[in-house]
């Protein structure tokens, strides 16, 4: 397309009245909901009966939902809700203070504990402090005759004290590289596979630890640490769309299209490979769909969309602004001859821009047709309509106007957006109920919302306990296999709140294993629009007669119950 041009002044469009459903918000109750951190304790802790269960189940979720990489940085900093959604990497600090985060959700208080290299924090709660790492995966059980159980997770001061309760209480595992609880291991318990949690998978060394925590230094109880804050401080996770518009957030990531700050040729990826959690029982079967084609960690894309129907004149009501602009014949039109038609496009998310281009389709040639993108400083800048990534990078709305005098039979402007895709609500085996809802259901008007799920389903032919003759590990996809052949689940919305019902099933004879998830949509159609291609034709998914609706533990709460006298 023509190198574009700034309009005139005169041209300025006058605004339209977009209709925006706001809110949109998809929940699966198998999944944490990530949309605040409010939710992420609820949802994630959700029939714990103690609060060692309620800080262990914290802990295993941010473990899930971050990995170790060096700090993102934006300006004025990054809530801890949107480390979550956004990027997932963080060092010690930015992680513990993540951590900190939920635990205040949890009515717990917290303290960050200096030691040489390395931040720490402890959660209090039942009159004691409590230690719990993520970021080299630690924490270690004390008797405490007032716990219930008569077990608690022990604190720094409780380790210092009594060094053994480090130097004694883990087993190492030297085939499998990681520690268990001693007494608490993966082994057969009375026939069946103990999945035990495992700790220090990228191999940090626990003799350092008893040392450090007779040496750590208080460091107050601040609401941040490097950059990574408590308070959401404006983010919001709240997904807006108009019609026309739609946000697919795929578990997939596209080559360069990530935002990682000013560190643009560091890529972001988990540098430890998949030791992380291929013999994680509580992580390592949410992650392991996914080790093929690339066995790490790193960041994920998504695609906020503007393709309007032109058939109908309420596509208007997708645009920001327009001027001069007539939808007539299935297309848009110039009102006024001799004047050339604006229409401004507002693109926002949750989620930062990492790649844009747009296309249009003309009746004839529109020599004169011109993009532009309003930059920060509030003017105006023409950009290339193939390529116009360096205007947008890194944002988290922008404006595009388009002018042109020809018939605009077709738009389309796909903007790749950054996210999590730990943080998205995945289909778990079993029952899955969906709900769907939004702020304003009367915002939808005669526009329809469409959500669509995209996975491949999967199975293991192993059971736990055979998984246990080496050198078979529980999350590296041993004995397991996912279908070529993509499951579509299409939902038309017409009421709220709305529920879809997915279930998934598992063969007879097998076992289950989480499904490899494609993507999930969000849409807006004005009357007359049809919803986006999907990779297969949507289905209604049934439990087949050679089928059986298993399921997983929580994955979370595995691991959170003290252990068992002997």
């Amino acid at each position: 397309m023509k190198r574009l041009t700034l309009l005139a002044a005169a041209l300025l469009a006058l605004p339209v009245t977009a209709a925006e459903v706001q809110e949109i918000k998809v929940v699966n109750d198998q999944a944490p909901d990530c949309s605040s951190l409010d939710s992420m304790v609820k949802t994630v802790t959700k029939d714990c009966k103690t609060d060692d269960a309620k800080a262990i189940a914290i802990f295993n979720f941010l473990r899930y939902v971050n990995y170790h990489l060096q700090y993102p940085n934006e300006k004025g900093g990054i809530a801890a809700l949107k480390l979550i959604n956004v990027y997932g990497w963080s060092l010690c600090g930015g992680q513990h203070a993540a951590l900190s985060a939920l635990w205040e959700k949890a009515g717990f208080k917290w303290r960050f504990m200096g030691w040489n290299g390395h931040t720490t924090v402890e959660a209090e709660y039942g009159g004691g402090w409590h230690f719990l790492d993520t970021f080299m995966n630690f924490w270690v059980w004390k008797k405490d005759d007032k716990a219930p159980g008569g077990y608690t997770v022990a604190g720094q001061e409780d380790i210092a004290a009594d060094p053994s309760l480090v130097n004694d209480g883990f087993v190492l595992d030297a085939e499998r590289g990681v520690q268990y609880h001693k007494g608490d291991r993966y082994e057969l318990v009375d026939g069946k596979a103990n999945l035990a949690p495992c700790f220090q998978c990228c191999g940090d060394d626990l003799k350092w630890i008893p040392g450090e925590c007779q040496k750590a230094k208080r460091s107050g109880s601040p609401r941040g640490w490097m950059g990574i804050k408590f308070d959401d401080e404006g983010y919001s996770t709240a997904v807006n769309l108009g019609p026309g518009f739609s946000l697919t957030l795929d578990w997939a990531k596209v080559d360069g299209a990530f935002f990682f700050s000013n560190q643009t040729k560091k890529i972001p990826r988990h540098s430890c490979s998949d030791k992380e959690y291929r013999n994680d029982p509580i992580i390592g079967p949410l992650l392991e769909p996914y080790r093929k084609p690339d066995p790490v960690r790193g960041w994920s894309n998504g695609t906020l969309r503007f393709k309007p129907s032109l058939a109908d004149a309420a596509c208007l009501e997708g645009f920001k602004e327009a001027k001069n602009v007539v939808c007539k014949d299935g297309a848009l039109k110039p009102e006024k001859d001799g004047e050339p038609a604006v229409v401004v496009v507002h693109f926002a998310s949750p989620y930062p821009m990492t790649k844009a281009s747009a296309a249009a389709t003309f009746a004839e040639a529109d020599t004169g047709a011109t993009y532009e993108v309003l930059g920060a400083d509030g003017k105006w800048a023409a950009v290339e309509a193939a390529d116009f990534t360096k205007a947008v990078y890194g944002r988290y709305d922008a404006d595009v106007r388009l002018t042109f005098t020809k018939p605009l039979t077709a738009l389309d402007i796909p903007i790749l957006v950054q996210h999590n895709q730990e943080a998205l609500p995945y289909l778990a085996p079993g029952k899955n109920t969906i709900t769907v809802s939004v702020k304003d259901p009367a915002a939808l008007g005669k526009n329809k919302l469409v959500i669509t799920y995209a996975y491949c389903t999967g199975s293991r032919y192993r059971s736990p306990e055979r998984m246990l003759e080496k050198p078979y590990e529980v999350a590296k996809g041993h004995a397991a296999a996912w279908n070529d052949a993509p499951v579509v689940v299409q939902k038309v919305v017409e009421s709220f709140p709305c529920t879809i019902e997915i279930p998934i099933a598992t063969p007879k004879g097998k076992f289950p294993v989480y499904p490899k998830m494609l993507f999930l949509r969000r849409e807006i159609l004005a009357p007359g629009a049809q919803p986006l291609e999907t990779p297969a034709a949507p289905s209604e998914p049934k439990v087949g007669a050679e089928e059986e609706l298993l399921t997983l533990p929580w994955p979370f709460t595995v691991g959170s119950e003290p252990p068992k006298a002997k």
